[in-house]
Formats: C-alpha cells, structure tokens, sequence
C-alpha cells in the first residue's frame, strides 16, 4: 500500500488534518515545529568519503529547497547517501563506520536493517541519474557564466586599450616620420660631418694618452722588481757567508773534542760526519742560489728590453698625440668656418617651418573632409539598417552581393538613387489605382515565402543534430555490446573449463563477419577446436548451455536463482564441479536448486529433504558447517527454502530424502 508523507506548519494542524481531512490512504504527517531528525556527523561523512573514494555524498546535497521546510527534508533524506553504483552502496550500507542507508544511480537501495530493494526498472529512467546530471549541468552552467562575464570584462578593457594604442601609434609614426626628416637634413651637412671626425680625433688623443700613462706605470713596476731582486741577491751573499763561517766553527770545535777525548772518537766522528753533511747541504743551497741569480738576471734583461719597448710605444703615442693636437687645431678652425653655414640652415629652418605650419593647415583641412566622410558612412549604415529592417529579403540575399544580379562594380549609386526616387513618385501615384487586396495579398505571400525558408533552416539544423546523436547512440551501442560480448566471453570460457575440466570454449562471429552479424559457440578438447556442437554427447551439451546461461547471469546478477534439476542428465563428478562453481563465482547472489544428487548438496548452506512420514509430506531441514539458519516446516506435496536473510549470500538444495 501506497504511504503519503505531508509537510504541515505545526502540530495543531496536523491534528485538525487527521481530524477532519478525511484522509483514505495511510499518511504520514511532519509538523514542522515538533520533527526532529539526526544529524550526519562528521566522522560519518569523512569515513563514507574514504570508503567510496569520492563515489558516495549525502542525499541532501542534491535537492533544492527553501529553508522553511529543511527539517522535513533532513527528516527524509538526512541519513542517506547517494552512490555512484551498487557496489559502492552495499559497501557503505553494510559498513561499521557508516552504516546508513545508501541508494545507487541504477534505484537500489541498501539498508543495513537488511532490506534491499532493487531490480529491473524496464524502460524507466533513473530519477537520481536525472538528477545528478541536472547537479552537475547546474554546475557546469554556473561556471561556464563565471568565465563568460569574466572574457566580457576583458574584452572590454582590451578594446580600451586597444583605441589608446591606435591613437599613440599613430602619433608615435608622425612623430619619427618628422624626426628621421629633420636627422636626415642634420646628417646631410658639411658641419655634422666635421663635428663627428672632431669627436673621432678627441677619442684617438684620449687613447693614446691612456696607453702612454700605463707603460710609464708598466716601467716603473718593472724598475722595483728588478731592485727588489738585487736586494734578495745580497740578502743571499750575506747569509751564505755566515753559514759557512758556522759550518767552518764547527769543524774545528769538532776537531779539538777528537783530539781532547779519544773515548768519544765515535761520538765525535758522528759530528763530523754530520758537519760535512751540513757543509755538502750548504755546497748543494750555494748551486740553487746560483740559478736563481742567473734567472733573476734573465728576469731583468728581459724587463729592460720590455721597458724600452714600452718607452719606443710612449714616443710613438706622444707624436700621434701631437699630430692629433695639430689636426684637432685644424677641425676647430674648420668648426668655426661651418658655424656661417649653420647660421645659414638656422634661415632654411625657419622656411621650412614655415612650410610645415601650411602642411599643418592642409592636414586640418584634409581631416574634416575625413569627418564628413565618416558621417556620411554612419548616416549609409543607418540607411542600410533602416533598408534591411524595411526589407528582410536583403539580410538572406546578402551573402549573393557582388555576384549575379546583386554585381554592383561600375553601378552609378547616385543614378540608381534617382531612379529610386523616381520609382517611389511613381509607386505613391499608382497607390490609389492598385487595389489594396492584392498588395495586403503580396505581403502576406512574401511573409509566408519567409516562413517556410526560416522552418526550412530549422529542420536542416535539427535533421543534422538527429544525425549526430544517431551516429553517437550507434557508436555507444557498439561499444556496449563489445564490451558484453568481451565479458561474457571470457566467463563463459571460465565457468566451462570449471564445469569439463581440459575443455574451454568461446563466443565468436562467423568466418567473414563480425560480432554485429551473430556469434557462434565454439568448443575444444585440449588443443582440438570441434567444427560443431553435433559432436558433443547430450550432458556436455548440457553443461555448455549451463555456462552460457551462468555467464549471461553473471554479467548483470540477480538477487536470487532457482534451477530446477539442471544436474539430471550429469555424473557425479560434473554435479560436483556445478556446485564447486556456483559457489565460487556467485558469492554475491543466492540459488535455490532442486536435486537429487549427492554432488550437489555437498556445497550447499542449507538443505531442504522431503519424504513420506506415515502418508504426510515432511520436509526436513539439515543446515551444513558453512550455513546460517531459516526458517522452514512441514508442506504438502513438495518443499520451499530460502538461504540467508536480506541482503545475505546462501544455497539451498531441495532433496528427496526416499529417492
């Protein structure tokens, strides 16, 4: 039965709805002044967002409403998330941390009460997919109008910008146009050329007298080094002497201990040994003292002739110097002589300004014809859209212009313009003749003619926009029922290489063809593909079938399965394997099958057996190490059973305990 939910202001009215509303149908009443609902914490929402990764938010944030009545719709709507698909839903559902109601896109809805709710909608659409499409176009939209207004407001100040760099642009060509003509007749002058080889000159005599100063530093660096060698020279002769002398000391000092103590002849030997030792290192200092003399003097011939090389560069600078001066004298006397001749372009100046103050005059003249040229094209634009909103036949025979009839190079406007005129004289005097009918007929005609080209225009544009959304639901199509056929494919191999241990099988299109066109079934033992299925015995047969029935399921699984016997035909070992299968690729779904054979119940969770007990049907009830307990009882003829709870995975076998 149908439940109707109302939103009322208080309680008092919703005791006078219950009252005197005469309501037929089971209603719920929400006052607004006395509902209270729980609040989502925080802790749930950041567990649901760590779950899901981003796939799950809370059902409130996708409604609009005002906030008067936002008790009555967090009293709704406040414990429930929405997920992007069921397997995200089931695992916030079923969640420790969460543990709220979840619904997905596709309408199922998980409750951890253990209700679940769900199923084929037929041709129905989604109304949270809707929704969710409508959230995100919202956004989209509001976005999309940010960045609108914004390219606006940039579009603006850029068009400001761009008149002001018209406008100094093109001051700044009239500028440099006017100085390249005024250093063009500078640069043409006797005196300009004068001035430029002065200045050359005055850079060559500063030069020069730069190069001058540093060789004389260069000689004087140099004359320093040379006398700082000579005193290390001397400082050497000195202490060479003073070593010897010590050297000399000690000998004899070592020569009077040997002959004074004949006891300690060794000792003294020792220290004779080491005095000549000493005296040799002395010999061996005095030959490297040597060489650095005789290098130093090398150093020194070396500085003089750098040194009078430097003093033949000085002489040379100091006579281009000199030249310089008598030149730079000769340039002076040239400069004032070309003073009279600047005096002389100073008058040609002045008639030249002379001239460009008539220019000045005639560019003045020439932008007010310039003005009046602009107004007359403003004053044609005006005319023009006056036309065009008079006649509506020209903005759709535009695109012809300069072609055809419409070709107008060498048409005289200002004749046309009187024949127009003429034409219109005429036309007014012809007004009272014509009948008006005709013309109101005419009118009409051509409004008509307009009409049916703009819904002409308008069905070419939607006809194009169906091609393409055509072409698209094509292409989707295609991609979908590949992506199926990819799936059940490899499941279907899957389960019967499960099913018929070295055997696997396939789904492909006919030689020639593609999966558009169909696909065949197709079946190998070991490495043999079997041109047809005539050759395989009835229970292979039967398992094939199987596994193309349990790989469709298993693309889109249902909540619950009832197979009826599907093992008669079967051995054992192939019963088993069913079982065996079942279990292991359906963990999310539950399968109640009638059987008669050991194989299969082995791998069930609860099994149902029905015998005669004293001409009564009985069913009895065996639960197995893996399975949870149901509810069951005696029945008539035949047997019922149901594994699990809601929203629970579980088996169960109906079985003939008198078989």
């Amino acid at each position: 039965m149908q439940m109707i939910q109302v939103v009322v202001d208080d309680d008092t009215t919703a005791k006078e709805l219950l009252q005197k509303g005469q309501l037929k149908r089971r209603t719920t009443i929400i006052p607004l002044n006395k509902v209270a609902y729980p609040q989502m914490s925080p802790t749930v929402l950041e567990a649901a967002q760590r779950l899901s990764g981003g796939k799950a938010r809370p059902a409130v944030e996708f409604l609009e409403y005002d906030q008067c009545v936002a008790p009555a719709v967090h009293y709704a709507f406040g414990n429930v998330f929405i997920c992007q698909d069921g397997g995200t839903a089931k695992r916030l559902a079923f969640s420790r941390e969460v543990n709220m109601r979840c619904v997905s896109l596709e309408g199922d809805d998980f409750n951890p009460a253990g209700t679940l709710t769900g199923g084929s909608r037929g041709n129905r659409a989604c109304l949270l997919a809707k929704l969710a499409e409508l959230q995100s176009a919202k956004s989209s939209l509001a976005q999309h109008t940010t960045e609108l207004a914004e390219l606006e407001k940039q579009l603006g100040q850029m068009e400001a910008a761009a008149r002001e760099h018209s406008k100094y642009s093109r001051e700044l060509e009239l500028a440099q146009h006017s100085l390249g003509l005024a250093q063009q007749r500078v640069a043409g002058s006797e005196a300009a050329q004068l001035v430029a080889a002065a200045d050359a000159t005055e850079t060559q005599l500063t030069a020069a007298r730069d190069a001058g100063a540093a060789a004389a530093q260069r000689k004087k660096d140099l004359v320093e080094h040379a006398k700082a060698l000579e005193r290390e020279i001397r400082d050497f002769q000195k202490d060479h002497g003073a070593r010897v002398k010590a050297a000399q000391d000690k000998l004899k000092k070592a020569k009077a201990a040997a002959e004074a103590a004949r006891k300690a002849m060794r000792a003294a030997e020792v220290a004779v040994a080491g005095a000549r030792a000493e005296r040799e290192a002395a010999g061996g200092e005095t030959e490297s003292l040597k060489k650095q003399i005789e290098t130093a003097q090398q150093s020194i011939a070396g500085a003089e002739a750098e040194v009078a090389k430097l003093s033949e560069d000085v002489n040379a600078a100091k006579e281009a110097a000199t030249a310089a001066g008598r030149k730079l004298e000769a340039m002076q006397a040239r400069l004032s002589e070309c003073d009279g001749e600047i005096k002389a372009l100073e008058t040609s100046r002045d008639a030249v300004s002379k001239k460009v103050s008539e220019c000045d005059q005639e560019i003045k003249k020439l932008d007010a014809k310039i003005k009046s040229k602009r107004d007359t094209i403003a004053k044609s634009k005006e005319w023009i859209a006056r036309m065009e909103a008079e006649h509506p036949w020209i903005i759709s025979e535009k695109r012809h212009f300069g072609t055809g009839d419409y070709k107008f190079e060498g048409v005289d406007i200002t004749a046309m313009r009187k024949d127009f005129e003429n034409l219109r004289e005429r036309c007014e005097a012809l007004q009272g003749k014509v009948q008006a009918s005709v013309v109101s007929k005419l009118q009409k005609n051509e409004e008509d003619y307009q009409a049916l080209v703009s819904k002409r225009t308008v069905v070419e544009s939607d006809k194009n926009k169906l091609e393409q959304v055509i072409e698209e639901l094509d292409h989707q199509s295609r991609a979908a029922l590949e992506d199926v056929w990819a799936r059940v494919n490899t499941w279907f191999g899957q389960i019967f290489s499960t099913l018929l241990p070295g055997t696997s099988a396939k789904l492909e299109p006919p030689e020639g063809a593609t999966y558009l066109d169909g696909l065949e079934v197709r079946v190998a033992f070991g490495s043999v593909w079997k041109e047809s299925l005539t050759e395989l015995s009835g229970g292979q047969r039967s398992l094939l079938a199987l596994s193309l029935i349990l790989a469709l399921c298993r693309f889109k699984p249902a909540p619950i399965y009832i197979l009826d016997e599907v093992d008669a035909a079967l051995d054992l070992n192939h019963t088993q394997n069913i079982g065996r299968m079942i279990r292991e690729n359906f963990p999310e779904s539950q399968f109640i099958v009638v059987s008669l054979k050991e194989g299969m119940f082995s791998n069930a969770n609860v099994l149902f057996r029905t015998k005669f007990v004293e001409g009564v049907s009985t069913v009895t009830r065996t639960v197995t190490e893996t399975g949870r307990a149901v509810a069951a009882g005696p029945g008539g003829n035949g047997g019922g059973a149901k594994a699990g709870g809601p929203g629970r995975t579980g088996r169960a076998v109906l079985g003939n305990a008198n078989r």
